[in-house]
C-alpha cells in the first residue's frame, strides 16, 4: 500500500486588499468621519477587494516522492508553502502532513537574528522535536555544508543573504525532517552552492524523505522532480509527470515563448550599451521552431540594438543542461571579425551544424561585454528549446546516455588470429 505523505484538501487562502486612491493625514480621516460617518463607512467598505491566493487545489505527495511547484510570479506558489509551514492558515480547507517539516522559504525565515549561527541551529532542532545530543551529531556536517565555518559564532543578523541561505538550507537539509520546503530562495546563492543543493535535494530524497520544490528552473525542476504542479493565478492547472507540466508551461507561458527579449520576464544584468532584443530558434530548413532534433543542424538568430556606437569584445551564447551546468559556450569572435559597432541594429546567424544535443531541454544564456568586461547586457535563460530523438536515424530506438554526442572514430586495431 502507498503511504501518502503530504495530502492538500481543496484549499483556498483569500485576501483582502485595500485599493486605497490616495492617502490621507489622520486629521482629515477624523474630520471625513465627524462630518459624514454613513458614507465613511461605505466608501471603506467599497474599497476592499477580495483577492483569491490559492483557489480550491487537492493533490497528494506519496511518502519520498519530490514534487516540483511551477507557475509564473503571482500564481499562489509560496503561499502554499507558507500554509504548508504554517506561517499562514488556509480560508478554506486542508492540509494533513505526516512527519516533521523542514522549510526554507524567505531569507530571514526560522532564524532568530540577534542568535548566532550555532545556537539558531539548536534552537530550529529543537523546533523540529530532536535532542540535544541529534543535533550535536549533525552540527559539523551542517557547518561544514554551509562553508561558515569561521561566521559560525557570529549572530546571524551580521551575515549576508548568500551566508544566510547557505546556512538556512543546510541546517533544513541535514536535520532530518519527513518533508521538506525549499522556495526560490536558492536562487540567492552562487551557482556553485545551488549545485550543491540540488544534489543535497537528491540525497534527501533518495533517503525516503518528501520534498517540495518551488523554482523558476525548469531545468532544476526537471532534474530534481518526479512529478510537478503547474498554479496560474492560484488555481492548479496540471499535476502529472515533470516533463509533461514543464513543456505546458513553456508552451503556455508568454515570457519563454516570446522571442522578444524586450517584453520577456528575463533576469538580465548590464548598463545597456548593446542589449539583446530578439531571439529565435531556426530547424535545419531555416524555419522558426522550438524544437531541434538530434545530429540535425539548426541556427540561432540574434538582433542586437546599440543606441551609440560601443566597443564590443564578447557576444556569446551558452548551452546550459537541465541541471544549470554550462555544457559549451560559442563566442562571436571564432569566426567573425567585428568590435566597433555605430549606433543600429545588427543580426547574427549563429548556425550548429551538426546539433550535439542529444534528447532533454537546452537552455541559452546570452552575454555581451565592452572592454576589461564591461557587462553590456547578460541574460540568464533567455530561451529553451528541447532536442528530440531522430525517428529515422540508427539511434532510433537506442536511448544514448549523455549530454552530447561529440564525433568519434572507433578503430579495430586488434583481434583473434586464425
Amino acid at each position: 500500500m502507498v503511504e501518502t505523505s503530504i495530502q492538500v484538501r481543496q484549499l483556498s487562502k483569500r485576501y483582502l486588499l485595500n485599493r486605497q486612491g490616495g492617502y490621507k493625514r489622520l486629521t482629515e480621516s477624523v474630520s471625513d468621519f465627524g462630518r459624514h460617518p454613513l458614507q465613511s463607512i461605505k466608501a471603506a467598505r467599497a474599497k476592499k477587494e477580495i483577492f483569491w491566493a490559492l483557489k480550491d487545489i487537492s493533490f497528494d505527495v506519496e511518502k519520498g516522492g519530490v514534487l516540483g511547484v511551477i507557475g509564473r510570479n503571482g500564481a499562489g506558489k509560496t503561499t502554499l508553502l507558507k500554509i504548508m509551514s504554517r506561517i499562514t492558515y488556509p480560508t478554506e480547507g486542508e492540509v494533513t502532513l505526516h512527519g516533521r517539516v523542514g522549510s526554507l522559504l524567505e531569507v530571514g525565515t526560522g532564524f532568530h537574528p540577534e542568535l548566532t549561527g550555532a545556537e539558531n541551529i539548536f534552537m530550529n532542532g529543537a523546533i523540529l522535536g530532536m535532542r540535544r545530543r541529534e543535533i550535536e551529531g549533525k552540527f559539523d556536517e551542517i557547518v561544514k555544508f554551509a562553508e561558515i565555518e569561521r561566521f559560525i559564532s557570529v549572530p546571524v543578523k551580521k551575515y549576508s543573504s548568500g551566508m544566510y541561505v547557505r546556512l538556512a538550507f543546510s541546517v533544513a537539509a541535514h536535520l532530518e525532517p519527513e518533508i521538506l520546503l525549499v522556495d526560490e530562495v536558492l536562487a540567492v546563492g552562487d551557482a556553485q552552492f545551488q549545485k550543491k543543493c540540488l544534489g543535497k535535494m537528491k540525497d534527501v530524497s533518495q533517503s525516503g524523505r518528501t520534498i517540495l520544490f518551488v523554482s523558476h528552473n525548469m531545468p532544476a525542476v526537471q532534474g530534481l522532480c518526479e512529478s510537478a504542479l503547474l498554479l496560474s493565478q492560484g488555481t492548479l492547472v496540471m499535476h502529472g509527470a515533470v516533463d509533461k507540466v514543464v513543456a505546458e508551461y513553456l508552451r503556455t507561458a508568454s515570457f519563454l515563448n516570446e522571442n522578444d527579449l524586450e517584453r520577456k520576464e528575463v533576469r538580465r544584468r548590464g548598463d545597456g550599451a548593446a542589449r539583446f532584443v530578439r531571439i529565435e530558434l531556426l530547424d535545419s530548413q531555416g524555419v522558426t521552431a522550438n524544437s531541434v532534433t538530434e545530429g540535425k543542424p539548426f541556427q540561432i538568430a540574434l538582433t542586437l540594438r546599440v543606441d551609440s556606437p560601443v566597443d564590443v569584445r564578447i557576444i556569446s551564447i551558452t548551452f546550459v543542461d537541465q541541471l544549470g551546468v554550462d555544457i559549451m559556450t560559442t563566442m562571436h569572435y571564432d569566426t567573425l571579425d567585428i568590435s566597433e559597432l555605430r549606433k543600429g541594429i545588427y543580426k547574427f546567424r549563429v548556425t550548429v551544424a551538426p546539433n550535439p544535443f542529444l534528447r532533454g531541454t537546452v537552455n541559452l544564456r546570452l552575454a555581451c561585454f565592452g572592454p576589461n568586461f564591461a557587462e553590456y547586457d547578460h541574460i540568464h535563460y533567455a530561451f529553451s528549446f528541447n532536442v528530440v530523438p531522430d525517428t529515422e536515424g540508427k539511434d532510433a530506438i537506442l536511448l544514448r546516455p549523455g549530454i552530447v554526442n561529440i564525433p568519434v572514430d572507433w578503430h579495430l586495431t586488434e583481434g583473434p588470429k586464425e
